[in-house]
């Protein structure tokens, strides 16, 4: 029964999070804190694997609909290599409790900041958005900023184990104009880079589950599919909404778990 629940997670976890542009370890690495007795490292390092199975097996259907912005993932995922390394020596000298709270904290106030910006002001056309982001996506400035962005995210993805689609798509939307549905498909492509070489410390510490990593995955391929095809038909507002409402309840359980 255990199992079919993995499945089922790993299922709900990833349609949500390819949909917003994330891998799903959000979701997955709290339920596996909450509902199993891994400890935070090894959720994490399980979280982190699922994550890089989902984007980089949703990835080819974001390349069909050719809303990734190629240049701007790739220095995001260069970027994101020494913060993997950094984010997978923090955590396993982080307390639990410490963990816990961190993450639980980082999320609410996401999901906050995510409301009040979707209330505040209503998202322009994606087209309009895409084309003022074209003109300054290969500028020198624009790309020293991406990839300290980039470093940031590998460290949050590595420590956690949640991947940092959800940090990142906030970042491109309202930090470089991009639309909502650009920078999520650019986030799945980031994602399946850099959480690939992310998990490269954990593996060889043998931190991965790799029972629970296999009965998620039968869930995430199914659902990271469904997941690509239905972000291309739901507004960026909406998105948005989902992102923020599921961010805020997940931190707030944990911090009560």
């Amino acid at each position: 029964m255990m199992y079919i629940g993995l499945a089922v997670l790993g299922f709900i976890a990833s349609i949500y999070g390819t949909i917003i542009g994330a891998g799903g370890g959000f979701i997955i690495v709290p339920f596996l804190l909450m509902l199993t007795d891994l400890s935070p490292a090894t959720a994490a390092a399980t979280g982190l694997a699922l994550v890089f199975f989902n984007a980089s097996t949703s990835i080819f259907a974001f390349i069909k609909q050719k809303r990734i912005l190629l240049y701007t993932g790739l220095i995001i995922s260069i970027g994101a290599i020494p913060g993997t390394f950094l984010g997978s020596w923090l955590v396993v000298r982080s307390p639990e409790h410490v963990f816990k709270i961190v993450f639980a904290v980082t999320l609410i106030g996401l999901g906050a900041f995510l409301l009040w910006k979707n209330f505040r002001k209503a998202d322009k056309s994606a087209d309009a958005q895409k084309t003022e982001h074209a003109i300054h996506e290969m500028s020198w400035e624009y790309g020293i900023k991406i990839a300290l962005v980039g470093i940031l995210l590998g460290t949050i993805s590595s420590f956690f184990g949640i991947g940092g689609g959800w940090l990142l798509v906030p970042i491109l939307v309202y930090g470089f104009g991009v639309s909502v549905h650009y920078a999520t498909a650019t986030s799945i492509f980031s994602l399946a880079i850099y959480s690939g070489i992310g998990l490269i410390q954990p593996i060889i510490h043998g931190r991965v589950d790799w029972a629970v990593a296999a009965f998620c995955g039968i869930g995430v391929l199914i659902g990271g599919q469904a997941g690509a095809l239905v972000s291309s038909k739901i507004s960026g507002g909406t998105i948005t909404k989902l992102l923020a409402f599921i961010v805020i309840i997940i931190g707030i359980k944990l911090m009560f778990t």
